[in-house]
This record gives C-alpha cells, structure tokens and sequence, in this order.
C-alpha cells in the first residue's frame, strides 16, 4: 500500500484488509513523506495487529517506488495491491488465489471494481475483459486491469523489475505493457467486484497525459510508432471529450438510478 496525504482515508483502507476471511496476509504499508499524519494513523492500526508494517520514505518518492519497496520487502509468492483511499472487498485476496492456483499459466490477475466518488456515492461497476487474448487485443487503447484489484506472482515482478521508479503516473499500465513485451507473462481477469475504487468524476489532464506517455514509450520498444502515436492521438482526443463532464454526468445519473451508495457496498 503506497499513501501520501491519505490521512482521511487509510484507516478505512487497512480495516478493509483486516476484515479479510482469508488471514494469511502481510500488509507492507510505504508512507511516501506525507504530512498530514498519514504514518501516524497507519501505525495505530499496526499496533494492534502484527501482520501490518508501516515503512517511510525520507522524502517523497511517488507510488511506484514506494510499491518496489514494499513488493521487496517481502518474500511472499504473491503481490497485491492496495491504495489508501479505497475499501476491498470480502473476497479481495481468496478469490485471486483460487484462481492463480488453478491456472498457474496465469502471472497476474485482476478484477472488477465498484467505482465511487471521494463522498462514496457509487459511479458504476467497471468490469474488463477476462481473457489474456482480449486484453492484449486492445491493449493500445485500454489498460488491462483496475490497479488496486491486481494479485501478482512475484516472478513477474522480479522478471519486469516491477514499477518503474521515477514515474509519477501511470506507472501501473507502463508495468502491464512491458509485461505484454516480455511475452511470456499471460493476463486474466474475474468478472466480481474485489474493490471500491475512489474514482474522480473527471480524470486530470496530466493522468491523460501520462496515458498517452505510455503508449509512446511503448512504441519505441517494440518499434511500433506508428500504432502508439495513433494510441496516444486517441487517448488525448477522448480526454478532451471527457473534460466537457459529460462522463462525469452520466456516472451521476446512472448512480442515482441504481440507488447505490456506501453502505450498499459494504464501505
């Protein structure tokens, strides 16, 4: 679990985690130099239970590398990730492992996720596509898997070197692509919800950007520019449409419709 300034929030997170039916965890919690008491509150819930560690960077590293020092720190077979400003769900960590045994082939798994805003009003449920040939089909255009629902095999962490430090976004789908390049490494998702994700009702300029980064650098390792520049030119003109709000409408009615809300999802 990276945090940064997620005082308001990371206690939510880590009582979600030890809600957990499934007991054999150990949450690696990296307090990226935050200000606001984030390590603090993290570490009055690590002293009342033992399998959480609250780590602290010096000064402020950003996401990626605070998960390379978590994901390092331990010496489990399997990685998941958890943000500090979500809530996962019951079956967050069981379910992952019951399908990654089953399909050793399988290096990361994903899930759906329940998407709300920072006042927990449900948005919608994302589901992705569950087969590793889906994901890869579309690939330049879409990121495979919603971060925080991912459980990973450490051999794909070791293999790719994990997050590239140094990458303040996007970090997440620049590690999938280069998975993808690697070509040994399969994807899949479940179709059930594992998290609730805190979603903003319009995504930031600079994360769109950092989008279309990715598919360029991406490009230029598989010498494929043509295709990334084509992917980056998309990405770009539908950030553009969704600076308008019209997503963010339409999210908020359909909400409002379903009737969901924060004690629906269980948060």
């Amino acid at each position: 679990m990276p945090a940064y300034q997620a005082a308001r929030t990371i206690v939510r997170a880590l009582e979600s985690v030890r809600s957990q039916p499934f007991p054999d965890w150990q949450l690696i919690v990296v307090d990226d130099a935050s200000t606001d008491g984030t390590g603090e509150r993290a570490t009055e819930v690590a002293a009342r239970d033992s399998r959480i560690t609250v780590l602290r960077n010096e000064k402020n590293l950003g996401a990626a590398a605070s998960m390379n020092v978590a994901w390092r720190r331990s010496d489990a077979p399997f990685v998941a990730i958890v943000d500090a400003d979500d809530a996962v769900l019951p079956s967050r960590f069981s379910r992952p492992l019951e399908k990654l045994a089953a399909n050793p082939e399988v290096s990361v798994l994903g899930g759906a996720a329940h998407f709300v805003d920072s006042a927990g009003r449900f948005l919608r449920t994302v589901t992705l596509p569950a087969t590793h040939a889906d994901l890869e089909r579309r690939r330049w255009y879409a990121c495979p898997f919603v971060h925080p629902s991912v459980t990973m095999r450490r051999e794909f962490l070791e293999s790719t070197g994990g997050y590239q430090d140094g990458l303040r976004l996007g970090e997440d789908y620049d590690l999938w692509m280069r998975g993808f390049f690697h070509g040994r490494f399969r994807y899949a998702n479940l179709p059930e919800p594992l998290v609730v994700y805190t979603a903003k009702p319009v995504q930031r300029w600079t994360m769109i950007r950092a989008s279309a980064g990715v598919r360029l650098r991406a490009g230029r390792r598989e010498r494929r520019r043509l295709r990334s520049w084509w992917a980056a030119a998309r990405i770009l003109a539908e950030g553009a449409v969704e600076q308008t709000g019209i997503f963010a409408w339409r999210d908020r009615v359909v909400g409002r419709t379903r009737g969901a809300d924060a004690s629906v999802l269980g948060i």
